[in-house]
């Protein structure tokens, strides 16, 4: 199995990477990766239910969906992705004890006590460090997963924080975690580039004849499209969520209270119902639940529409509160 270390931190195209690396080529490989600041949500999750909407719209933290599936993490410069990608036995692909060992033996000759947890995670003294997750295509198996080296917790936690109790649905759920960087165990001496070059060095030891590997530039345009295509799409990364209802009870800064309750399918507004405490709003309520019928369920969309239409007869900051109220 031989390795690749990324050069680039842009989510979508190292997701792509390890498509590309999954689907379209035979070779057994690890690839090695750190992406700018996101957030990625699993395959088979319902992307608003998973995230802290309010807060990283605001931070302008980008979202992406994994191939994989499991639950969200949270990505900065200082968290390293580890990727498996081997041709296997069909029946026998998935094993997370299997592709996390390599992990462990590297963390413990740095002299931590690594361990590998019920949830198939890798934690430090009952702290969770790494969450993996694995997607088998054919007979190839892709298993990855986080490591936290030095990464801002604050922000992951915050993004990371939702209501479970305004959105209806069926999607895969994250379970939360207590989580640690495992720069608090090693020498401050210790960075995150001499980290990075010690995992990969500690993993081309591991696999016999193994040899570092770059991706050619016919490599680079395939995974560039899929880049383009996918991970960069409002349609994977938000629109291809489970359908969900989401039912919400809020105040206008001019003191009305609004009951809001949207259904999402595919992507687009199938239902909404608005309820307002004052019956002189109710009519100019009414119709903007009909003029977001099979929108699709972003904001800036839903708002520009609104507000540009001129249809509805409410100030743009009246509007805005609405359909702040569309998402959680």
């Amino acid at each position: 199995m031989n390795g690749l270390l990324s050069t680039t931190t842009n989510p979508a195209f190292n997701l792509a990477t390890e498509e590309y690396l999954l689907r379209h080529s035979n070779n057994d490989v690890f690839f090695l990766y750190t992406n700018s600041p996101s957030i990625i949500v699993g395959k088979h999750q319902n992307t608003l239910s998973e995230i802290n909407y309010r807060y990283v719209n605001d931070n302008k933290i980008p979202v992406f969906r994994r191939l994989s599936g499991g639950g969200t993490v949270y990505h900065d410069n200082y968290n390293l992705n580890f990727c498996f990608i081997q041709t296997g036995k069909k029946g026998d692909l998935v094993n997370f004890a299997k592709y996390s060992e390599p992990i462990l033996l590297a963390l413990r000759s740095l002299g931590i006590n690594a361990t590998f947890g019920k949830r198939h995670d890798i934690q430090i003294e009952g702290k969770k460090i790494s969450g993996n997750a694995s997607h088998v295509y054919k007979n190839r198996v892709m298993h990855h997963g986080t490591l936290l080296f030095n990464s801002d917790l604050s922000i992951l936690n915050n993004s990371l924080k939702n209501n479970p109790l305004i959105i209806k649905d069926k999607a895969v759920k994250s379970v939360r975690s207590e989580v640690a960087n495992i720069s608090n165990y090693l020498d401050s001496s210790y960075d995150y580039t001499s980290f990075v070059k010690y995992i990969f060095k500690a993993l081309l030891s591991y696999y016999t004849n193994s040899t570092e590997v770059l991706l050619t530039n016919e490599e680079k345009e395939q995974i560039n499209a899929i880049s383009k295509d996918k991970y960069n799409t409002w349609e994977w990364n938000y629109g291809y969520s489970p359908n969900f209802e989401l039912k919400k009870r809020y105040k206008l800064k001019n003191g009305v209270r609004i009951i809001s309750r949207i259904k999402v399918e595919k992507g687009l507004i199938t239902e909404c119902s608005l309820k307002s405490s004052d019956q002189s709003m109710a009519k100019l309520i009414a119709e903007v639940s009909n003029l977001i019928l099979e929108v699709q369920h972003d904001k800036e969309i839903i708002n520009n529409l609104l507000c540009t239409v001129n249809k509805v007869k409410l100030p743009p900051y009246i509007i805005s509160e609405l359909v702040d109220g569309f998402f959680s």
